[in-house]
C-alpha cells in the first residue's frame, strides 16, 4: 500500500467527522455571542441560594428536665427544647438556642438582640405572670407547676414539711434559716411575699445556688418542683426534696410584647396539635417518666 493511500473512510465515519466539525463551530459561535453579550450587558450574576430563616430561642440553663446542655455533644436538650424544635419546624425555620446566665436578662431580651422567643419554664399566671405580661406576650399554657423545697439529705437545720407539704410559710420562716432563690423567678416572688424572719439570698444562676446549698451555706433552695426533683435525683444522695409549695403555676412560651413577628398562632398551634396527636404525652413520658 502506497504512503498516504488507502480506502476511503466508511460513510458513518464521514458523518461523524462532519458532526464534530459542526459542533465545534457552534461552540465557537456561542462563545463569541456570550463574550459580546457580556461586554454589552455586564457580568452574569447568579442570585445566592435562599437561606432558611432562623428561630432564635433564648433559655436559661441548667433547669432540667426543661432545658439543659450536654457538654459532650455540645447540644441543648430538654422538654422545652423538644417543643421549641416542633415550633421551628412548623414555622419553617432553623432552630438556634441561645443561653442566658441570668433569667432576668433572658426575659428582658426577648424581641431584642435577635431573640425571637423564650423557652425556659416561664410562669405566665398569677401576679408574676401579670407583671411579665406588661413587656412580654405569652402563648397558651403548656405545663402545670409548683415550687419545690430542696435541702441537704443530712438536713442539719431540721426542715420539716408535714406530709411533704411546705405551703405553710411557717415551715420555712425561721430566723435561723437561710433560703436561696433565683432572681427574677416565682421562687423569689413567693419568698418575698411569705418569708419575713428567715434570711433570703438571691442568686443569678442556679449553679451557684445549688453549690451554696451543698456547702451548707443555705438551709434550703426554693425552685420549681420539676427541676428540684431532677437536681435531687442527680445529686448522688447529697440533696433531697423536702416537699412542695403548691403555687398552682402554669408555664408558657414568651415572645416580644404584642407579638410583632406573629409567632403566637404558630406556637399555640404546635401546643394544640401535639396534645391532640399524642406527641405531647410522648414528651411528658420521655422527660418526666
Amino acid at each position: 500500500m502506497a504512503e498516504g493511500g488507502g480506502a476511503a473512510p466508511p460513510p458513518e465515519a464521514r458523518r461523524a467527522g462532519v458532526g464534530k466539525g459542526i459542533f465545534a463551530v457552534v461552540v465557537v459561535v456561542v462563545a463569541i455571542l456570550a463574550f459580546v453579550g457580556g461586554l454589552a450587558l455586564g457580568p452574569v450574576v447568579f442570585p445566592p441560594a435562599a437561606q432558611v430563616p432562623t428561630l432564635v430561642v433564648g433559655t436559661n440553663i441548667p433547669f432540667p428536665p426543661f432545658e439543659d446542655y450536654n457538654t459532650t455533644t455540645n447540644t441543648f436538650f430538654g422538654f422545652d427544647i423538644d417543643i421549641a424544635r416542633l415550633i421551628a419546624h412548623a414555622s419553617h425555620r432553623t432552630l438556634v438556642i441561645k443561653n442566658f446566665a441570668n433569667f432576668d436578662a433572658l426575659l428582658t431580651t426577648v424581641g431584642a438582640n435577635g431573640v425571637d422567643m423564650a423557652a425556659s419554664a416561664i410562669t405566665s399566671t398569677g401576679a408574676t405572670g401579670a407583671n411579665r405580661s406588661t413587656f412580654l406576650t405569652f402563648s397558651t399554657t403548656y405545663y402545670d407547676a409548683n415550687q419545690g423545697v430542696l435541702i441537704q439529705s443530712s438536713n442539719p437545720d431540721g426542715v420539716n414539711c408535714p406530709s411533704s407539704n411546705c405551703s405553710n410559710p411557717s415551715v420555712l420562716d425561721k430566723s435561723n434559716y437561710v433560703i436561696g432563690v433565683q432572681r427574677g423567678t416565682t421562687s423569689e416572688s413567693w419568698t418575698n411575699a411569705n418569708i419575713k424572719n428567715a434570711t433570703v439570698q438571691n442568686f443569678t444562676g442556679v449553679d451557684t445556688e445549688l453549690a451554696a446549698l451543698r456547702s451548707g451555706a443555705l438551709t434550703a433552695v426554693i425552685i420549681d418542683n420539676g427541676p428540684a426533683e431532677a437536681f435531687a435525683a442527680g445529686s448522688g444522695g447529697a440533696l433531697v426534696l423536702a416537699g412542695t409549695i403548691f403555687t398552682g403555676e402554669k408555664y408558657s412560651f414568651a415572645v416580644a410584647h404584642l407579638d410583632p413577628q406573629d409567632l403566637i398562632p404558630v406556637i399555640n398551634g404546635v401546643i394544640f396539635t401535639s396534645q391532640q396527636n399524642g406527641t405531647y404525652q410522648q414528651l411528658i413520658t420521655k422527660w418526666f417518666g
